[in-house]
């Protein structure tokens, strides 16, 4: 994926708790140039692992091993991390009312635009040296961007 006007490799995180659609997503995801945090299957680990690598975007299951995965994407939410959620039949709260998402049976293209669309509204990946900058608001010209972001 682009960004800062370089080549970057965000980070999703997913937590899905069946093995073969967390296999899935991961595959669909690698194959567009993302690296994958996961297949988490609780709420726990997913949310543990938050505290490492940061992820870009997380896909989230609202069916979660051992509980729902709302208290994830209120996780993920406080900490500016942008998501997709899984839900199949489960009902959403409207809280999420703005945060896409999936049926359980969804076309791999629709994820793959959603991960796009969301690293692409954040300009620069997470790696990003510039972005502490640009987050607290600072007025930044192209030419200050470190030539680790240029093309």
């Amino acid at each position: 994926m682009q960004a800062c006007g370089r080549e970057w490799q965000p980070i999703v995180l997913v937590a899905e708790p069946q093995a073969l659609p967390g296999m899935w997503l991961e595959d669909v995801l690698t194959g567009v140039g993302c690296a994958v945090s996961g297949p988490y299957g609780s709420c726990e680990d997913a949310a543990a692992s938050l505290d490492g690598s940061p992820p870009d975007f997380a896909v989230v299951s609202v069916d979660l091993n051992r509980g729902p995965g709302f208290p994830l994407a209120c996780a993920l939410r406080r900490r500016g991390i942008p998501f997709a959620l899984i839900a199949g039949n489960a009902p959403v709260p409207g809280a999420f009312a703005d945060v896409p998402v999936f049926d359980r049976l969804f076309d791999a293209r629709d994820m793959v635009s959603a991960v796009a669309a969301s690293c692409a509204v954040s300009g620069c990946p997470r790696t990003c040296p510039m972005l502490g900058r640009i987050a607290a608001g600072e007025e930044l010209a192209l030419d200050q961007c470190p030539t680790a972001c240029r093309a």
